[in-house]
C-alpha cells in the first residue's frame, strides 16, 4: 500500500473503534463514511426487490431529500454511480453543467449543495446499493480514491448484517470464503473492539488498498502478518 493508503486504513480503524456499538449497523457505517469523506453528509441506499432503491441510513436531512430528488428525477449521481458501478464526484449547485437537468431542477428546494460523493456499495458478484456524501466545500483530491475504498468496505459490512440487505443476499456468498473469514473477523474484533461487521469492513477495505481477494488477507490476520491493533492510531 501507498502511505496514503495507509494512512485511509488508520483512519477507518481510528473512526469504527470509537463509534456507539450499540447504534445499528447501516446507520454507524454511514456516519463512518461522511467522517472519512470530510462530508456535511451521507446516505445509504440499497436496491430492494419491492423499489428501485431503498434508503437505509442517512446523517442528516438534506442526504435524505437529496436520495428523494434523485429517485423523483430520475438521474443524479447516486443513480449514475449504482448503474455503472463506478464512482460518481460531481458539483451540484447553480455553476454545474447541464448534467442532471431535471435534478437540478428538483433540487432547487434544497438550495446549493455543493460536492456530491456516489459510491457504489459492492456485493461478491454485484452493487448492492450506493453510498452517498455531500459537501458544501470544493472536492477534494482523494475522493475517489477514499469513495471507492468505502464501497468495497461498506458493502461487505452490510452483507453480513441481513435486517439490512435481507437474509437471501446474505446466502449466496461463498460459504468456504465466509468461514475462514469468520475467524479472521474474531481476531480483528480482539485486537481493536470493534463489532463483527465493523471488522469485515476493515478486512475487506484492507483487501482492497492490498489489491488482493478478502481470502488472503483473511490469512494474513490468522497468520499475524497484520495486526490491527497497529492502526489504531490515525495517521493524519
Amino acid at each position: 500500500m501507498s502511505a496514503t493508503d495507509e494512512q485511509l486504513v488508520r483512519r477507518f480503524v481510528h473512526v469504527l473503534s470509537g463509534l456507539d456499538r450499540h447504534v445499528p449497523v447501516p446507520v454507524r457505517l454511514c456516519e463512518a463514511a461522511r467522517r472519512l469523506l470530510v462530508a456535511d453528509g451521507a446516505a445509504i441506499t440499497l436496491r430492494s426487490s419491492k423499489d428501485p432503491r431503498l434508503l437505509i441510513a442517512a446523517t442528516d436531512d438534506i442526504a435524505t431529500r437529496l436520495q428523494d430528488v434523485q429517485d423523483v428525477a430520475g438521474e443524479g449521481p447516486s443513480i449514475d454511480a449504482q448503474a455503472s458501478g463506478r464512482v460518481v464526484v460531481a458539483r451540484l449547485d447553480r455553476r454545474s453543467s447541464d448534467s442532471w437537468s431535471i435534478l437540478h431542477e428538483q433540487a432547487r428546494a434544497l438550495g446549493p449543495i455543493g460536492t456530491v460523493v456516489a459510491a457504489p456499495l459492492l456485493g461478491e458478484t454485484s452493487t448492492i446499493g450506493t453510498l452517498t456524501a455531500h459537501r458544501s466545500g470544493a472536492p477534494l483530491d482523494n475522493d475517489a480514491r477514499t469513495a471507492e475504498f468505502l464501497g468495497h468496505a461498506v458493502g461487505a459490512a452490510l452483507l453480513q448484517d441481513s435486517a439490512a440487505v435481507g437474509a437471501e443476499e446474505v446466502g449466496r456468498q461463498s460459504w468456504a470464503v465466509r468461514a475462514e473469514v469468520h475467524q479472521a473477523t474474531g481476531m480483528i474484533v480482539a485486537q481493536v473492539g470493534v463489532l463483527p461487521e465493523d471488522a469485515l469492513a476493515l478486512l475487506k477495505g484492507q483487501a482492497f488498498m492490498q489489491n488482493v481477494p478478502l481470502l488472503e488477507v483473511a490469512r494474513q490476520v490468522v497468520r499475524r502478518e497484520i495486526n490491527f491493533r497497529n492502526f489504531t492510531i490515525e495517521g493524519d
